[in-house]
This record gives C-alpha cells, sequence and structure tokens, in this order.
C-alpha cells in the first residue's frame, strides 16, 4: 500500500435514510489511496446504499464524501466518473456477441480522422492496459467464447480504458472457478501497487484476508470497525460482523435409511458432443448429503441437470424411489419428489422479473391449496406465501416485491423455500451459497442439514471445498467425466 498523507475518499457522517429505516447511519472513515479497502458486513448491512453513494446513484441526507481532500458533489453517475470512479458490477455487463475489444471500447470508441472507429489505436490502448494489468488477451476472441475470468478481467480494464482510478469491485470472485480466483487476486494487487484504489465488496473472508490491506465492517447501517489486516481474522470479522462468535454447522449423522435415488452407468454429452460424463453410477440413501467435488467444468452440473430433466443422457438408467424417470420430464420429476436448485438462481432457479408469491409456488400454481377448478386462489397463496417465507427468513418488504429486489442471499433463501415447500425426497443443490453473506450461508447450510436429519436425501455440487467438506457425510469425485474416490467423510 502507497497510503499518502491524504486519503483518496473520506466520508464524514454520512446518513441516508428511507421512510423510517436508516440504510447508513453516521458514518466516518476513510480509504487510502493506492490500497485495497473491503467492505464488509451481511445482507442490509448498509454496503450497497453506501456504494451507490459514491457513484452518485444516491445523496446522503446529511454529511459529506471528500476525494482528495476536497468536499464533492456526486448527483449523477457522470459526476462520480468524472471524479475517477468506475464500478465493477457482480452481474456481467459484458456483450457476448461482441469481440473482447469492441466490449473494451462500446461507449467510448476512439474515432479516426473522418469520424470511423480507429481500430488499430482500440487495439493499442487495449494491448497497454492488458501489459499493465499483467496479462495476457486475444481481444479478436468473441466474449461469449470466451472464460468467466477473461469476462471478468476485460469489465476491470474496461474500468481502467474510461480513466478510472478508483475502482468498485462488488463481489468480483462470485462466479469465477477457483482455480481462476488467483488470478482475480493478483491482478487487483497488481493495480493497487500501480496507485489504482480499489474497494472490494466480498463476503469471501479468505480472499479479503488474503490481499486487502483495510477492512471496514458495517452492521445494521452503522460503521462498527476499520481494520487493518495486520492482527485481522477470520473469526475476528465474523465476531465483527454479525455480533457473535461463529455458528458452527454440524452435518448429519451417519444412519441413513434406505436408497432414493440410483444411477446406473449414465453418460452424457454437451450440444457440441463432448462426452462430459462416462459411465456414472451412485446410490443415494435417505439422510445422506453427497458431495461431488471435481475441477470446475468437471462434469458436475451436467450430472446434476441430467438427473433434473434438464438435458437428456445419451445412456443409462435413473430409479427415483425404484421407479425409472430417465425418459420423464422435469415436472413430472418434480411431482414424484425430486427439487433442483440451480447454480444460477438470476435465471434459473427464479424469475426476478416476477413476484416472490409467484415465485414461491412455480410450478406448483395448478394444484391445491393455491388453485381450483383452474383457477387461481389468491388469498390461500396470500397467507401459505407470507407464512413460507416468514419461515424461511425472507427479508423484504412486501410479498408482491419482484425477485429481483432481494439480495442475493435472500434470493437464494426464496429459492430454497419453494424446492423444500414441495416436499422432496432428493434435492439436488449447486453452489447453494454462491454470492451469499455470512449470516445466509449459516441458514442455507442448516436447512440442508436439516433436511437429511429429517430424511432426506442431498446431492451437493460446489466449488467451495471448506463446504463439501462442512456438508458431506459421503463424497465422490469427478474426473474427466468418470466418478471417482467415493470416500466416507470423517464425522
Amino acid at each position: 500500500m502507497t497510503g499518502l498523507s491524504q486519503p483518496r475518499i473520506t466520508l464524514r457522517n454520512i446518513t441516508r435514510v428511507f421512510g423510517s429505516h436508516r440504510a447508513n447511519d453516521d458514518i466516518s472513515l476513510e480509504i487510502e489511496r493506492g490500497s485495497i479497502h473491503a467492505f464488509l458486513g451481511g445482507n442490509g448491512a448498509g454496503k450497497t446504499t453506501l456504494m451507490k453513494m459514491l457513484q452518485g446513484l444516491e445523496q446522503p441526507d446529511s454529511g459529506e464524501i471528500l476525494f482528495d481532500g476536497v468536499s464533492v458533489s456526486l448527483g449523477s453517475p457522470q459526476d462520480a466518473f468524472r471524479h475517477g470512479v468506475g464500478m465493477i458490477q457482480q452481474e456481467f455487463s459484458i456483450i457476448p456477441q461482441l469481440t473482447l475489444l469492441d466490449n473494451l471500447i462500446l461507449g467510448a470508441e476512439p474515432r479516426g480522422r473522418w469520424g470511423q472507429i480507429d481500430r488499430q489505436k482500440a487495439l493499442q490502448d487495449a494491448e497497454r492496459l492488458a501489459s499493465l494489468a499483467g496479462v495476457s488477451i486475444d481481444w479478436s476472441l468473441q466474449a461469449g467464447d470466451t472464460p468467466l475470468h477473461v469476462r471478468q478481467i476485460v469489465e476491470i480494464l474496461r474500468g481502467l480504458y474510461r480513466g478510472s482510478d478508483i475502482l468498485i469491485l462488488d463481489e468480483p470472485s462470485a462466479v469465477l472457478p477457483r482455480e481462476q480466483v488467483q488470478n482475480l487476486l493478483s491482478l487487483m494487487c497488481s493495480l493497487r501497487d500501480r496507485g489504482h484504489t480499489l474497494i472490494f465488496i466480498s463476503h469471501k473472508l479468505d480472499e479479503v484476508l488474503a490481499v486487502s490491506d483495510r477492512m471496514s465492517i458495517l452492521r445494521e447501517g452503522r460503521h462498527i470497525a476499520t481494520l487493518p489486516r495486520e492482527g485481522a481474522t477470520h473469526d475476528l470479522l465474523i465476531r465483527h460482523m454479525t455480533g457473535e462468535a461463529p455458528r458452527p454447522v454440524s452435518r448429519p449423522c451417519k444412519k441413513i435409511g434406505s436408497p432414493v435415488l440410483e444411477v446406473d452407468a449414465m453418460s452424457i454429452r454437451d450440444p457440441r458432443g463432448v462426452m462430459r460424463v462416462r459411465d456414472a453410477s451412485l446410490r443415494l440413501c435417505e439422510g445422506e448429503i453427497l458431495g461431488i467435488g471435481g475441477l470446475p467444468d468437471a462434469g458436475q452440473l451436467e450430472l446434476l441437470e441430467c438427473l433434473a430433466g434438464l438435458r437428456l443422457q445419451e445412456s443409462g438408467r435413473i430409479l427415483l424411489k425404484n421407479q425409472p424417470i430417465e425418459r420423464s420430464t422435469p415436472h413430472t420429476r418434480r411431482t414424484v419428489g425430486l427439487g433442483y436448485l440451480s447454480a444460477d438462481r438470476a435465471t434459473e432457479s427464479l424469475c426476478l422479473q416476477a413476484s416472490l408469491q409467484d415465485n414461491a409456488i412455480a410450478g406448483r400454481h395448478n394444484v391445491m391449496p393455491f388453485s381450483r377448478w383452474q383457477m387461481l386462489r389468491p388469498a390461500s397463496i396470500s397467507a401459505h406465501v407470507h407464512a413460507l417465507l416468514d419461515r424461511f427468513g425472507v427479508r423484504r418488504s412486501d410479498d408482491l416485491l419482484a425477485a429481483g429486489h432481494l439480495s442475493g442471499g435472500n434470493q437464494q433463501r426464496l429459492a430454497m423455500a419453494r424446492e423444500l415447500d414441495a416436499d422432496p425426497c432428493v434435492l439436488l443443490v449447486a453452489q447453494p451459497t454462491r454470492g451469499v453473506d455470512l449470516a445466509g450461508i449459516h441458514v442455507i447450510h442448516s436447512l440442508l442439514v436439516k433436511f437429511a436429519k429429517d430424511g432426506g436425501a442431498v446431492i451437493l455440487i460446489s466449488e467451495e471445498e471448506a463446504e463439501l467438506q462442512t456438508l458431506s457425510t459421503r463424497r465422490m469425485t469427478l474426473h474427466d467425466g468418470i466418478l471417482v474416490s467415493e470416500a466416507e467423510v470423517a464425522a
């Protein structure tokens, strides 16, 4: 950290109120130039509102924001940009159909003498930025054909291309395989060392502790503490964030019941004809959480999608409670006891434009108590969904709110509430805590463990080794499309 005497950003007594809710309550802190400054806190802690004020999307009701010691008024994102602030969203804004170069310069294209796009200068600028960041990129590739980590890097370089020296990174590693996270963290450190100021918002404490120079913790809208890296620990951060010591989740005991799901010699090809899973066989019993690990993109997701009926297998059999389902539709599989929680909650688990009520009864809207004689029963739906969301701790202002207005953790609770409310015997779960805060992670883990203890069976895939280790009663690994290394997990 270079740490000049004058902070790059100073927040003085920032307060923002929405009705009776104080989203930010008298927050004062400093962010040093040339540093990585992390912001931590659970859903509703006030991080999002604070970042919106730095972007000019919200204005404080009281207090002031200073850049390099000078008080500024950020009435719009354009004002924030003129002061060097760039935002890297968790959800990519990359356009898949354009090349990486076109995505980089979109909206700020260099022009030649006659007004045409100067592609040679654009490429030179792109190569200069890539060299500055210490990365190598083939700018001619179509963005949709590149790995996630490349698109993430281009998102960051786009902020630099537009002249930002302050980058706000919102959960930048949430969608990245763990093998590619280190590349991202190295890029962040490289930019920091070149004088850029990075604001790092993350729920992944290991990453925060690895690269952050200082960490500010918010809770219920208040600034609890700002800690230097030296002396900060995982447990200390959790205590500041939650107000209590970490709460471990105990996995289900190894008392298992009868087999509920059996897979025999399943093989799966992707749309390009590549064999993703070869002759996979497994047996899942009541009370088990079977964790399936492996390298990213090793076939785990294809396996779960095939079991859920979203992808056809090339060969093999699937028995659910001794009944063959390999030719059944996803709807039929759900009606006979198969639940599925997708890794992509924004486009598969939920419809973000639909209300919480509609999402909570999706797939069961045509059965009692939600409908009768092919007519929806609004009063029954409202009462059932309200009680359901309360039971699962979904924080919301209204049950008719669009799901997209919820935080990531609350969206995940909503999706899990719907799946468990259908009373499945088997739950297929992919990346259940991606982008979820610590309190949400604890709730989701507890729900999965309780489901298994009550006799349910879970197949879990996760890129978080700690999550697999915490929850799994049995482990398997997909390697080159083959299920291997089955082992009991020590209690």
